[in-house]
C-alpha cells in the first residue's frame, strides 16, 4: 500500500478518521465494560482479543477509506481535467461515465453543458450577440416609430421614436403587454392580424396621437409584419409608425386648391360667357352694351391677373423666375408706389401716412418683384379696411435687415386663420364683410414667394376688429461681403 497516498490525500485522511472513529467506538465500550466487571485471569485474556480486533479495525478502516477515497477521487479528477479543458475552450472534451450514482449523473450532467457550450460555440455567441446590438441600435436610430412584441404581445423592443410619439419610456414598458401600454383597439387589432399565420387581414391602420411638445395631434401610419425565424417560427410581430401628418394636409391642400382654382376660373368665365350672350341680343341699347362691355373687360381682367399671379408663384418654386438684382433705395421705391397708387386709398377717403427715413441703407432686390410686394400689400390694406380709415406705412433698420410695414385700421384676422394667411388660395372668411370682398388668394402667396427669394420674411400681426399690420424683411445689401450672390446661392440650395 502506498503510505505517501494516504499522507497527501485530505479525502483520504478524513474518510480514514471517520471510520477509525467509528469503529473504535464499540471497542472503548468494551474495553471499559471488561475494566469493571471481570478478574485479572479473564482480563488478560480479553485484553487480548480486544488488541486483535483493535488491529482487525485499524486495518479494515484504512482499506475501506483508501478504496471510497480512489473511488471518488477518479471522476472528481476527471471533473477537474475537463473544467481546465473547457476553461481553454476545449469544448470536445468528455467524462467517460462507468456508474449510474451521483457522482456518474453529475459526469453526465458535465457532459451534457459540455456538449451545449459546443453547440453555441459553433453558432458563435460573439457574432450574435454583436449583431443582435448592432440590430437594437439600427432600431432605436431610425426616423419612424419602432415597437417589436413577441408572440404573447409583450414588447421586447421599443425605439425613442415610438416613445416620444407615445408618451411612454422604455424602462416602462420592457416585457409588458402592449395592451398595457397602449389603449388604442385598431394599433391592437392590427398586431393581433399580423401575428396571425396566414393573415390576409390589412396590414396597415391610421391612428392620431397627442404627444407631448407637439402643438397639433399627429397623424401616424401603422404597419406590422410578423417576424419569422429561420426553421418558420413566429418570434414575433414588429410594427412600424410613420408621421404622415404632412402628407395629409398636402393632400387636403391639393383637393382645397383644385376647387378653389376651380371656382375662381368658372366665376370670371361665366360672366363673360353670359354677357357675350347677351352683347349678341338685337335689342340691346348703347347704355347696356357698355355696360355689359365693362364687365366682361373687369372679369377678363380679373381673370388676366389670377393667371399671371399663379404662373408667376410657379415660376418662382419651381427656379425658373429669372431674377435682376440691383442695389437701389427701399424708400424712395416705396414712396413712388404709393404715389403712383394714391387713388386707390383716396376712392375710400383712407389716409396714408408715411414714417420713412431718408438716410436708409440700399437693398439689392429685383425692382419689380419688390414693387409687386408693396403694392399687393398696399392694395390688401386698402380693400380690407372701411371707409375714412388710415393707412400707416414705415420702414426701420434692424440689425442687417430693413424691415417694412404695412398697418391698416381693417376689419382684422382671427388667431386660427393667422398660421394660414400666406396659404394659396387661403382667404379669410371670419367676418362677413371680408367675405363679400373679390379676390385670388393668391396675392399675399406671391408676396410670401418673392420675400424669401430675396432672403427675407414675411408676418403679420392681427387682432379681429384692431385692424393687421403686415411685415416684410430685406437683407442690407453689403457690398464687400457679396450678400446678394450668397443669397443666390441659399436659393439654389433649397430649389
Amino acid at each position: 500500500m502506498n503510505f505517501k497516498f494516504f499522507k497527501e490525500k485530505t479525502l483520504f485522511c478524513r474518510l480514514f478518521s471517520i471510520f477509525i472513529s467509528v469503529s473504535l467506538l464499540p471497542l472503548i465500550m468494551c474495553g471499559i465494560y471488561f475494566l469493571r466487571y471481570l478478574n485479572p485471569g479473564e482480563l488478560r485474556s480479553s485484553s487480548l482479543f480486544l488488541y486483535l480486533i483493535f488491529l482487525l479495525t485499524v486495518g479494515f478502516a484504512l482499506a475501506a477509506a483508501y478504496y471510497i477515497a480512489k473511488r471518488i477521487r477518479t471522476p472528481l479528477k476527471q471533473l477537474k481535467r475537463s473544467a481546465t479543458e473547457i476553461a481553454r475552450g476545449n469544448f470536445l472534451h468528455k467524462i467517460h461515465v462507468n456508474s449510474d450514482d451521483e457522482v456518474g449523473q453529475l459526469a453526465k450532467l458535465f457532459n451534457y453543458m459540455t456538449t451545449e457550450l459546443r453547440r453555441l460555440n459553433e453558432m458563435n455567441l460573439n457574432e450574435i450577440i454583436t449583431e443582435k446590438n448592432k440590430t437594437q441600435t439600427i432600431i432605436k436610430n431610425i426616423a419612424d416609430g419602432v415597437i417589436v412584441t413577441d408572440p404573447t404581445n409583450k414588447i421586447v423592443v421599443i425605439n425613442s421614436v415610438a416613445e416620444q410619439l407615445f408618451d411612454i419610456n422604455e424602462h416602462d414598458t420592457m416585457n409588458k403587454s402592449i395592451d398595457k401600454i397602449i389603449d388604442r383597439k385598431e394599433l391592437l387589432d392590427l398586431i393581433d392580424r399580423a401575428g396571425e399565420d396566414n393573415s390576409t387581414g390589412d396590414t396597415s391602420v391610421e391612428i392620431t396621437v397627442d404627444p407631448r411638445g407637439h402643438r397639433k395631434k399627429l397623424i401616424l401610419q401603422a404597419k406590422s409584419a410578423q417576424v419569422i425565424s429561420k426553421d418558420g417560427a413566429s418570434i414575433g410581430v414588429v410594427t412600424v409608425f410613420r408621421d404622415v401628418t404632412k402628407e395629409k394636409e398636402v393632400d387636403r391642400m391639393k383637393t382645397e386648391l383644385v376647387s378653389m382654382v376651380a371656382h375662381e376660373l368658372r366665376t370670371p368665365l361665366t360672366s363673360i360667357a353670359g354677357f357675350s350672350e347677351l352683347l349678341m341680343s338685337p335689342d340691346l341699347t348703347m347704355e347696356q352694351s357698355s355696360e355689359y362691355a365693362d364687365i366682361i373687360l373687369k372679369e377678363s381682367n380679373r381673370l388676366s391677373n389670377l393667371i399671371n399671379k399663379f404662373l408667376d408663384i410657379s415660376r418662382i418654386e419651381s427656379g425658373k423666375s429669372q431674377v435682376n438684382k440691383i442695389p437701389l433705395d427701399l424708400g424712395f421705391l416705396v414712396v413712388n408706389i404709393l404715389e403712383c397708387n394714391k387713388q386707390q386709398a383716396n376712392r375710400k377717403t383712407i389716409s396714408v401716412d408715411m414714417n420713412i427715413p431718408e438716410d436708409l441703407p440700399p437693398v439689392n432686390v429685383d425692382k419689380g418683384m419688390i414693387e409687386e410686394v408693396v403694392l399687393n400689400l398696399f392694395s390688401n390694406a386698402i380693400k380690407y379696411s372701411p371707409e375714412n380709415t388710415k393707412i400707416n406705412i414705415s420702414i426701420v433698420e434692424e440689425d442687417d435687415d430693413l424691415i417694412v410695414a404695412i398697418k391698416d385700421q381693417g376689419y382684422g384676422i382671427s388667431e386660427e386663420a393667422l398660421p394660414n394667411i400666406f396659404n394659396k388660395f387661403y382667404r379669410v372668411s371670419d367676418n362677413e364683410q371680408v367675405r363679400e370682398i373679390e379676390g385670388s388668394g393668391l396675392g399675399l402667396s406671391l408676396v410670401k414667394e418673392i420675400v424669401e427669394l430675396h432672403c427675407g420674411t414675411t408676418w403679420v400681426e392681427s387682432k379681429i376688429g384692431d385692424g393687421s399690420t403686415f411685415y416684410f424683411s430685406i437683407p442690407v445689401w453689403d457690398e464687400s461681403e457679396q450678400s446678394s450672390d450668397l443669397c443666390e446661392i441659399e436659393n439654389e440650395l433649397v430649389m
